[in-house]
């Protein structure tokens, strides 16, 4: 086979799932690995593909790291949706810790009050939103101070993080895929997430349906280690895949403002059945995810 068309059908492989991986390229082309990586080492340099571990990944899925501000300012809406949508999943006088993402930033906006929080974050936005409130106690964990995320980072704050007890993680990603799980752009964001995660008692996932289907470089959480994923929207093609790999229970609110209270209840309701089984249970292992149908 000519490498015109290796190339050809790497990439159709590549735009139809996303990642191809040099393993099964080769089998399916029926030549070396060494040449499938001469393949897409060939369309990197093209433009076409961007490489990843044991693979390669279509550039049009790609994503870099954007800066805080321009995060805040994407899916807005969605957003709010998800964080009223995760306020139940917060109980009475535990430690949270919250990432820096724009979709916990609002979050943090809509933490109820009296229920005497600890939170903790390396978010210098979500510092600035709750440093006003008397009833939340923050801890900032310090560090090496990256002004593009507005985040702190570093050996300090990993080992701020590890000196605390995480009773809930509520984090969100640059991507999802069906297999890999969440992403960063970022490789120490993506491995100090992989810390917390493994840290914590219990995760939350926010992802609105932008970051269904998006690739990132550096997987951090496998869909199987997630204990709550939370998104806006069903109707979206990726989906199918992520149905997959999570299963749940599922609410159709006919109006959205209409229904965050009585959905609320329902999902505390839900939720205490589950959190009141030991941590360490088979029922941990369950994995839930809470669409928003619109």
């Amino acid at each position: 086979m000519l490498a015109i068309e290796r190339h050809r059908r790497i990439m159709d492989l590549a735009k139809r799932d996303g990642t191809v991986r040099t393993q099964d390229l080769a089998s399916h082309l029926e030549v070396t690995e060494e040449t499938v990586r001469r393949d897409l080492d060939s369309l990197t340099r093209q433009g076409l593909l961007r490489r990843t571990h044991g693979g390669a990944a279509d550039i049009s899925l790609m994503i870099d790291e954007i800066p805080q501000s321009e995060r805040e300012a994407r899916q807005s809406q969605e957003k709010i949706i998800i964080a009223k949508l995760a306020i139940p999943f917060v109980g009475e006088n535990e430690t949270i810790m919250l990432d820096a993402s724009s979709t916990v930033l609002e979050f943090a906006r809509h933490l109820p009050g009296g229920r005497n929080l600890r939170v903790v974050t390396y978010a210098h936005s979500i510092l600035e939103k709750l440093a006003m409130r008397n009833d939340i106690e923050v801890i900032l964990l310090g560090g090496i101070y990256e002004a593009k995320g507005r985040r702190y980072r570093g050996m300090l704050t990993e080992m701020g993080m590890r000196a605390l007890r995480i009773d809930r993680f509520f984090f969100s990603g640059g991507g999802f895929h069906p297999s890999h799980g969440i992403g960063e752009p970022n490789p120490e964001e993506a491995r100090f997430k992989a810390s917390v995660i493994a840290h914590a008692e219990w995760n939350c996932a926010m992802l609105d349906h932008s970051k269904l289907g998006a690739i990132t470089d550096h997987y951090f959480v496998k869909p199987n280690e997630i204990d709550v994923f939370i998104t806006d929207q069903r109707k979206n093609a990726n989906l199918k895949d992520l149905k997959k790999v999570v299963s749940g229970w599922w609410k159709k609110p006919s109006d959205i403002e209409g229904s965050l209270q009585s959905d609320s209840v329902s999902l505390r309701s839900a939720g205490r059945r589950f959190y009141d089984e030991p941590l360490w249970s088979k029922r941990r292992f369950l994995h839930w995810v809470v669409w928003w149908f619109r």
